[in-house]
């Protein structure tokens, strides 16, 4: 006799299924009842299956923001406006084309002095070129040409020493005693022959001796040719703050006089 103990079937059973039991040994009605418990369950879960709804399937159309062609920039413009006709901006590009022809002019004198010499003076870096404020300017004209030629050079001449001019003045002023008094020349001084009442300038005579300029040499003429629009208010700059005019400096504001100090 079999282990199992078969399940009864109670009195509301359905029929079919006592008919079918009817007749059947323990084990076969074992057989049956397992085959029909399994049968419930597939149907229990089909039935499962078919009432859990399905998640629906969205298609979203991605919407592209159009943009400019080219590189697009990641921080908003701070730019403003720059003003040529203010006074900082008049002084600097004065200073900037004065001293470019300080370095050009010494060259000049110097190769009329040493002829066959292929060496020259190099431009003076840009900080000191383009510092602008009272206490600077005011140093500035104060200083002596040869003081000028001890500035630092552009850091453009990879090749070269930063103090290149200072080392070549060095070398030439105490073999020409008219080379060492035209270093000794003061600011003012050769800013007068370099401003020239506003008209072209090809020489310069000191001491007796001719200069002649070369090309590269421009005289403060050219600066008022490149900026014509600006041709007074140039002129006006320079009568007010390099020849002491009443109203000299005026309009150095505060935020020109803040500006960084460069030391000589």
């Amino acid at each position: 006799m079999s282990n199992y103990n078969i399940p009864s079937v109670s009195s509301n059973t359905d029929p079919l299924l006592n008919a079918q039991i009817e007749g059947l040994d323990d084990s076969s009605i074992l057989n049956l009842l397992i085959e029909i418990d399994l049968k419930a369950k597939e149907n229990l879960h089909k039935n499962s299956t078919k009432q859990t709804p399905k998640k629906p399937t969205f298609i979203v159309n991605k919407i592209e923001k159009k943009t400019k062609r080219g590189k697009q920039s990641t921080t908003k413009s701070k730019k403003g406006i720059h003003d040529n006709t203010k006074l900082d901006n008049l002084i600097r590009k004065i200073q900037v084309h004065f001293l470019t022809f300080v370095i050009f002019f010494c060259t000049d004198a110097f190769k009329k002095e040493f002829e066959f010499s292929n060496e020259s003076f190099k431009n003076i870096n840009y900080e000191n070129k383009t510092t602008v404020n009272f206490d600077y300017i005011f140093r500035l004209k104060n200083l002596r040409v040869k003081d000028l030629l001890k500035m630092k050079i552009s850091d453009k001449f990879k090749r070269y020493n930063e103090f290149y001019n200072e080392e070549l003045l060095e070398r030439i002023e105490y073999s020409s005693q008219w080379l060492s008094k035209l270093f000794q020349m003061n600011y003012l001084k050769l800013f007068s022959y370099y401003y020239n009442e506003g008209r072209p300038l090809d020489k310069i005579v000191f001491e007796n001796e001719e200069i002649t300029l070369s090309k590269e040499t421009k005289s403060f003429y050219y600066l008022l040719e490149k900026y014509k629009d600006l041709r007074q208010n140039l002129i006006n700059t320079v009568e007010s703050v390099y020849f002491d005019r009443k109203e000299s400096y005026e309009g150095l504001n505060e935020q020109s006089t803040r500006m960084c100090m460069v030391k000589i």
